[in-house]
């Protein structure tokens, strides 16, 4: 016996479409508009079918429609938008939901999983014939998935000509051709099926991307099709068609001969026709190429690409997207849910009010979040994306890229402190510069002074002038090599000259002329014995070295003596250099020998912030390293190590960068 089923639709449009699909199934379906067929009903269906565009208020716990329908006892099926379906489901409504849209065949799928076993066939049904022609073969598959939910017989032609021989050895109960084929155009396999007596009552429709025109349907209805169909993603259209001209379809006659002025006119439709060929085969090529660029962009892009299926309730991600938060695709579950709980707490709220603005307002959506990484941690993204919407403004897809930022803003960061650490380097550069070009002048000054007032110079007086306008300029020469030198550290180890040198008698050497700078500073220089120390060595950079790390100590420690000490070991040469001033706080020390910094403030203490860089840079050339111990408050201790026997020098050493920090 046929199954029967209530369809209830408030679209007399839908409902017919509806009813084709269904009956074409051999299921018997009864019609009715409101929910409240269902107390007048007489034979108890198999299944009730309901659609959103019918009044649902009837289905309220104490109404007389949900009173009979749970009498009833049947399966129903509502076909229901998200926010209807979380209504219904808190009138506790017992019905599997269905989404809107819904096309037909998902509806036929639906009926079919909640019949009985022993309905779902019905014996001795004609299962209908369709001759598919096209040359496309994405098309193809896309209308043989179209028609799978209806269990038709299916075969498919890849040309018209092929087509022609299907249809004389299968007799099929319709065709559906697209307009542009090789060898044989729908229109002209129209023409020749409706001159073949065998073949003249079979419906054809006519198929084609674009909406026919004018000329399209004249054409079509020279060569006596049954219609010309646009083919859309949904297909709804299609399969309409195709079903009512199954059911109503019945014999067309042959196309008589045309007058001539008719044939004129068809064979000038055709030859404009076959001049728009060549640009559909130009556009078709672009798409392609577009297509494939877009796959390369999406491919190759630092950005993640998303899409979210409003209507489907699916979140696709690009795999770069997935590469980025470190998920293989399996993982994800591709839905919107899963999208926000990967979102960081904190950034949930604003994100999903962002989403919701734009789906409802059309407030742009650029927003900045982070998301979890599979490997724990967050990731800084920036988003954006837009939605597509219906022709009711309603949005039913959104798409849009999400950035990952997290290493511009590290990247941001480190520039904005380098920016500021050249500009406090600039700062107390000039500072440093300027302080004895100050100190020139005034004795440049003062000798004017006394040579216009014509004033009497002892030896002493002028020896004594020059003496400070000497170490004024060399200070000043001093502080230019050493902005030249690190200059050249940056981008290259240093020079060596290697040779024999004792480091005892150079260490001896760079105290004595310390000194008058020890005096200045009120610093007594404690030399320890220090045996003979031969090594290879570079005598003027290991003057620099012991030079820097004794300035370094008058600077921290004045007023307080400063140590200088020389432990010669079998391969190895320890010079020490300890003072008792400030010290060095614990968080500052392994930054210590980079350039520009400091132990401490650059407002309280001078300097540059390069002496002891320079130090770490000429130490590693010798293949040796510099460390410090230090105890906040009590001084600092600095060690140098060196190999005696000197380091590996290369002709690409000069080429080499530096060490990174």
């Amino acid at each position: 016996m046929k199954p029967l089923l209530l369809l209830i639709s408030g679209s007399p449009h839908v409902r017919a479409l509806q009813t084709l699909a269904l009956e074409s199934q051999g299921w018997q379906v009864h019609e009715a508009e409101t929910v409240s067929a269902i107390t007048a009903w007489g034979p108890r269906p198999d299944a009730i079918v309901l659609e959103a565009s019918a009044p649902l208020d009837g289905l309220a716990s104490e109404d007389a429609p949900r009173r009979a329908l749970e009498a009833l006892g049947v399966p129903l099926l509502v076909i229901a938008s998200a926010a209807e379906q979380e209504r219904l489901n808190r009138q506790k409504l017992q019905a599997l939901f269905l989404g809107h849209p819904l096309s037909l065949g998902a509806l036929v799928e639906a009926v079919r999983a909640v019949l009985p076993p022993g309905a779902q066939a019905i014996e001795g049904l004609h299962r209908p014939t369709i001759l598919i022609a096209d040359d496309d073969p994405v098309s193809r598959k896309l209308l043989q998935l179209l028609l799978a939910p209806f269990r038709f017989d299916v075969v498919m032609a890849h040309d018209g000509a092929a087509a022609l021989e299907l249809a004389r050895r299968r007799q099929p109960d319709a065709v559906l051709a697209d307009v542009l084929m090789p060898r044989l155009d729908g229109f002209r396999l129209c023409l020749t099926l409706r001159k073949e007596p065998r073949l003249a009552h079979v419906p054809v429709l006519l198929t084609h991307l674009d909406a026919p025109n004018e000329l399209d349907l004249r054409m079509a209805q020279n060569v006596g099709a049954n219609g010309f169909v646009r083919r859309t993603q949904e297909g709804d259209e299609i399969l309409g068609s195709l079903l009512r001209e199954l059911r109503h379809g019945g014999f067309v006659a042959a196309a008589s001969e045309p007058s001539p002025s008719v044939d004129e006119h068809l064979h000038g439709m055709v030859r404009r026709l076959e001049r728009q060929v060549g640009l559909l085969t130009q556009a078709e090529r672009a798409v392609s190429e577009s297509e494939e660029r877009y796959r390369l962009i999406v491919a190759g892009s630092y950005d993640g690409v998303w899409d979210w299926d409003l209507r489907r309730r699916t979140f696709w991600c690009s795999p770069r997207l997935l590469e980025m938060l470190g998920l293989p695709p399996e993982v994800f579950l591709g839905t919107y849910e899963g999208f926000v709980e990967r979102l960081h707490p904190e950034d949930r709220d604003a994100v999903v009010n962002a989403l919701s603005l734009h789906l409802e307002q059309g407030t742009p959506y650029d927003v900045a979040f982070r998301l979890r990484h599979a490997e724990g941690g967050y990731r800084a993204c920036v988003s954006r994306g837009r939605a597509l919407r219906d022709a009711a403004g309603r949005p039913i897809r959104m798409a849009g890229i999400i950035d990952d930022v997290t290493e511009r803003l590290r990247l941001l960061r480190e520039t904005q402190e380098a920016v500021r650490t050249r500009d406090e380097f600039l700062s107390v550069a000039a500072h440093e510069l300027r302080t004895p070009l100050t100190a020139l002048r005034l004795r440049l000054q003062g000798v004017s002074t006394t040579l216009l007032e014509d004033r009497p110079w002892t030896p002493e007086r002028l020896t004594q002038t020059l003496a400070t306008a000497d170490r004024q300029i060399e200070r000043l020469a001093s502080l230019v090599d050493t902005l030249l030198d690190v200059s050249q550290l940056q981008s290259q180890a240093p020079r060596l000259e290697l040779e024999d040198v004792d480091l005892a008698q150079v260490v001896r050497e760079a105290v004595a002329r310390s000194e008058q700078e020890a005096a200045r500073a009120g610093c007594h220089l404690v030399v320890n014995p220090m045996p003979s120390t031969p090594g290879r060595w570079d005598r003027v950079r290991m003057a620099q070295v012991v030079k820097h790390l004794l300035a370094n100590a008058m600077k921290f420690g004045p007023g307080k003596p400063v140590e200088v000490a020389l432990e010669s070991q079998s391969n190895t040469a320890v010079l020490q250099v300890r003072d008792h001033g400030i010290g060095i706080a614990p968080e500052r020390v392994e930054g210590l020998f980079q350039r520009f910094e400091r132990a401490v403030s650059a407002r309280h203490y001078g300097g540059l912030g390069l002496g002891l860089y320079r130090v770490r840079r000429i130490v590693e050339a010798h293949g040796g390293a510099v460390t410090v111990d230090s105890v906040p408050g009590q001084g600092a201790t600095f060690r140098v190590h060196l190999p005696r026997g000197g380091a590996t020098v290369d002709r690409d050493r000069d080429l080499r960068p530096p060490a990174q920090a």
